[in-house]
């Protein structure tokens, strides 16, 4: 009897099981679009790390043979790299183990580098990083724009600095999306932007977009203010870029109705800062620059043509920022304290 009831048990495990054992054990899970960004974006950061701490070291003004020796600027560069490569480590991710590892030394892997393949390799990252950005998850995505506008700008700043072609940028966003027939009316839907200096009571799609409105109508009063205080150079310039935040503005109204939102309302006029009058053009500059924050959380927030137009915000106003004098740091539009950021391993080149 005994032997009988264990044979039945081994015939019933053994037909259980056939039914209870998942047909894809064993296969490696998917990784996610996010985490694999992530880990492209490191890797071609630290590759570009190897690249600079070598063009910083590897002649008197860190020019490789052929080019004019100098003080070549890179030593920002090295800084601003070594950041974003901190900031894209991800130790609590489950990933980290299996697609991340430091870069083996450039000098044994690759030709010592130029400036000018220095310059485009930069800037390619840096659209990539943008172009990810549009599909990535939501904090992701916004770090992955600010790590891809830095990089833009930086090549743009080298590429200046020695005598090289400014590599193209994206253009900047202009068409105004197709609103719904109709939106219902809702309580919802009605928002208004943080008072300045207060900290917003909801991080969500209609916060963020009257973030950036309001942003906008701020930068049309204080450039039209500041039409009046600029020289001629400075102030043609002015007016363009007035002609553009107007654009923009009419553009974050219409993402508005595109998702149903009521953005606030134009006012008269702003409180603009003290050293306005002395100084319109610096101040010009650190406006833009505040305006990143806005932007960099509509990326995070939305997605899609929205996400996109965002994207396109955030490279824009940045560059805006870096022409008025105002850097912008490794990170356009995101505050990270480098202190706390995780050390990169030691096999990564440090300079």
């Amino acid at each position: 009897m005994k032997a009988l009831l264990l044979a039945f048990l081994a015939v019933l495990v053994l037909g259980v099981g056939a039914v209870l054992v998942p047909r894809d054990a064993g296969r490696p899970q998917a990784v996610p679009f996010s985490e694999t960004a992530r880990s492209e974006a490191l890797s071609s950061t630290e590759t570009l790390l190897g690249s600079a701490s070598q063009l910083e070291s590897s002649r008197p003004g860190g020019a490789a043979a052929g080019e004019t020796s100098g003080d070549n600027g890179v030593s920002d560069t090295v800084m601003l790299l070594t950041s974003q490569a901190q900031a894209l480590l991800s130790p609590s991710s489950s990933w980290a183990s299996k697609t991340s590892t430091a870069s083996p030394s450039p000098s044994a892997t690759q030709d010592r580098p130029t400036r000018a393949g220095f310059v485009s390799g930069l800037s390619s990252s840096g659209s990539r990083r943008l172009a990810d950005a549009a599909n990535a998850d939501g904090g992701m995505a916004r770090l992955l724009a600010a790590v891809g506008t830095a990089q833009l700008l930086e090549s743009s700043r080298l590429a200046a600095m020695w005598g090289l072609p400014v590599p193209a940028t994206q253009a900047e966003a202009s068409t105004a999306p197709t609103p719904p027939p109709s939106c219902p009316a809702s309580p919802s839907t009605s928002t208004t932007a943080p008072t300045p200096g207060t900290t917003p009571t909801k991080a969500d799609l209609p916060a963020a977009l009257a973030a950036v409105v309001s942003s906008e109508q701020e930068a049309i009063y204080a450039y039209q203010v500041a039409l009046t205080k600029l020289d001629a150079k400075a102030s043609a310039t002015a007016a363009t870029w007035l002609a553009r935040h107007q654009e923009l503005l009419r553009g974050a109204e219409a993402q508005g109705r595109l998702h149903c939102i009521a953005t606030p309302p134009r006012e008269a006029g702003y409180r603009l800062p003290a050293t306005f009058a002395a100084k319109p053009g610096l101040a010009l500059g650190s406006m833009e620059a505040s305006s990143l924050t806005a932007y960099a959380d509509l990326v995070a927030l939305s997605e899609g043509e929205t996400r996109q137009w965002a994207i396109d915000g955030l490279v824009d106003a940045a560059k805006r920022s870096q022409a008025w004098g105002t850097p912008l740091g490794p990170f356009a539009g995101l505050s990270i304290d480098n202190a706390a950021l995780p050390p990169l391993p030691s096999a990564t080149p440090s300079g």
